[in-house]
C-alpha cells in the first residue's frame, strides 16, 4: 500500500511538473498547448531538483506564416524551472516540424493538386492546364536560412516550359515556435517534415 501510494505521488508529480512546462511554453508561438511528457523515475526527485534531464514535446496544428504545420515534434534536453516553474530554459531541442500535402498545395495556390512523396526530396502530383492535363515531379530544397523551395523537374503528359511559373514556388518558414531553427527537410508520407533544433531556450 506504501508502495502504490509513492507511486501515485510520484505520477501526480509529474502531471503536474509537465503541465506548468506545457503552459509556459505555449507561450513561445504555439497557438494551442503542446503535450510534454517528462522521462525518469522516481520523478520527485526532479521536481525537488527542478531540473528534468529527458522530455518530448508535440503540438498539432501550429500556424507558420502561410502554412499550418500539422505535427511538432521535439526530443527535449536539460530542462531547468525556477521554483515557481513559472520560467526556465531547454537545454537542447531537435525535432522536426511537418507540413503537410494539402498546405503545400495552399502555400503553391494550387489547391487541386494532390501532392504525394516521390522520394527523399522530391513531390508529384497531378495538374491540369485546362489544355491538358499531367503528371508533374518537383523537388523540395532548402533556401537560405528559413525558406523552402518545391521546383519542377519533369512532365508527363505536357512539356515542361508549359507550367505555370506558378507551380515553381517558394514557402517562408521563419519564425518557428520557440524560435527553433530549420536545418535540413525530407519528404516524407505525411508530408515535408522540416529538422528543427535550437539550444539554450529560455520560457516563461
Amino acid at each position: 500500500m506504501l508502495l502504490g501510494l509513492l507511486v501515485g505521488l510520484d505520477r501526480f508529480a509529474a502531471a503536474y511538473a509537465e503541465s506548468r512546462i506545457a503552459g509556459e511554453v505555449q507561450k513561445q508561438g504555439f497557438g494551442a498547448r503542446p503535450d510534454v511528457t517528462i522521462d525518469g523515475f522516481p520523478f520527485v526527485t526532479q521536481v525537488l531538483n527542478r531540473h528534468f534531464p529527458h522530455a518530448r514535446m508535440t503540438a498539432r496544428n501550429v500556424r507558420e506564416g502561410p502554412v499550418t504545420l500539422s505535427l511538432v515534434q521535439g526530443d527535449v534536453r536539460d530542462v531547468r524551472v525556477d521554483s515557481g516553474f513559472a520560467k526556465g530554459t531547454l537545454g537542447r531541442v531537435d525535432g522536426t516540424a511537418t507540413i503537410g500535402f494539402g498546405e503545400l498545395a495552399k502555400a503553391a495556390d494550387q489547391p487541386g493538386v494532390r501532392f504525394t512523396a516521390d522520394g527523399p526530396d522530391k513531390v508529384k502530383g497531378d495538374v491540369d492546364l485546362g489544355i491538358g492535363s499531367g503528371t508533374v515531379v518537383w523537388q523540395v530544397t532548402k533556401v537560405g536560412p528559413d525558406r523552402i523551395r518545391v521546383h519542377p523537374l519533369s512532365a508527363e503528359g505536357f512539356p515542361l516550359s508549359d507550367l505555370d511559373e506558378d507551380l515553381d514556388f517558394t514557402v517562408p518558414v521563419g519564425g518557428l515556435p520557440l524560435g527553433l531553427t530549420f536545418q535540413s527537410l525530407s519528404v516524407t508520407k505525411k508530408g515535408v517534415a522540416l529538422h528543427i533544433s535550437g539550444a539554450h531556450i529560455a520560457f516563461g
